[in-house]
């Protein structure tokens, strides 16, 4: 088991490679990309960062010489290579009370629990304020409770945060009553950061 973390000036971007041989990527909490390899692969991913979608590339392998080998990381940003030869140490990433915060937030989300929901989700975020699906959940929450500037709110953060897969905001049913609302349609062509109520 190996695990790096790797800050860039936009996101965090964290790298596992479990016992059974796959490798996770997972950009500001969220997986990326995931595989098995043996001796190293490359990991192709997008991160949304200040309204443009930046390719990367995280590549991973192994130096067989000396009696063990080493593993090590290399990252491109938009073709450019930002870090190289990073030594991906033996370990795990903590794990913090954050997860199951998040977990039940997730758990009573999807129950209809809303003000549980919230509650949880608010905890999450003292622990990970910067994990942008915690954002989107919380606006899940309030778009259920029809709070719009609140949802907004969240989606906003979400996006400033770099959210993963923002198709999320137009497809997921539990942002409908956000989308239904005639300032949505501007809020998303300003790229989720600006809205009027």
């Amino acid at each position: 088991m190996f695990y790096i973390k790797v800050k860039t000036k936009y996101s965090i971007i964290e790298f596992h490679n479990n016992w059974l041989g796959i490798e996770s990527v997972i950009v500001n909490g969220q997986i990326v990309s995931k595989q098995r390899a043996k001796l190293g692969s490359n990991h192709y991913f997008t991160v949304f960062e200040k309204g443009h979608v930046i390719p990367y590339i995280l590549t991973t392998r192994w130096d067989h010489s000396g009696s063990f080998g080493k593993y090590y990381l290399d990252l491109k940003r938009d073709g450019k290579l930002v870090k190289e030869n990073l030594r991906i140490k033996f370990g795990t990433k903590n794990t913090k009370e954050e997860n199951k915060f998040k977990e039940d937030g997730i758990k009573c989300l999807n129950a209809y629990e809303i003000s549980e929901a919230i509650q949880a989700f608010e905890k999450a975020l003292l622990y990970s304020k910067n994990d942008p699906e915690i954002f989107f959940h919380l606006a899940c929450c309030y778009s259920i409770e029809e709070k719009v500037e609140k949802g907004f709110d969240c989606i906003k953060k979400a996006v400033e945060l770099n959210l993963h897969d923002l198709e999320m905001i137009l497809n997921h049913e539990m942002l409908a009553f956000l989308r239904i609302q005639e300032s949505f349609e501007e809020f998303l062509n300003s790229n989720f950061t600006e809205y009027e109520i």
